[in-house]
């Protein structure tokens, strides 16, 4: 099973500001109150953390949002790099034409 777990998103220089519970990917913002202090505001967003009952979700929904998350790249098309190697072509044989100079 998968536990839940605090992240901390964001930092003011060395004081945690937003938190995240790693399960069900609830947002914690410490209080302007406790960012005076690290300790206060590591305080806090624990407290928030620990009082907090997570949403159950479907595990379709949980992969979704997993999946969503995940940047892929896409490799270009082998005929979608010849067209482009043309048309680079063609452009440098008509800069070298209107350059003013000859061979």
């Amino acid at each position: 099973m998968v536990q839940r777990r605090l992240r901390v998103v964001k930092w003011l220089s060395t004081t945690p500001a937003v938190g995240v519970c790693t399960l069900c990917s609830r947002e914690f913002k410490v209080p302007m109150s406790a960012l005076r202090s690290t300790a206060d505001a590591q305080g806090s967003l624990q407290k928030l953390f620990d009082r907090h009952k997570c949403e159950s979700e479907d595990s379709s929904q949980v992969g979704a949002r997993v999946n969503a998350d995940v940047l892929l790249r896409q490799e270009p098309d082998a005929d979608e790099d010849e067209e482009e190697d043309e048309r680079k072509k063609e452009d440098d044989d008509e800069d070298d034409t209107n350059d003013g100079y000859s061979e």
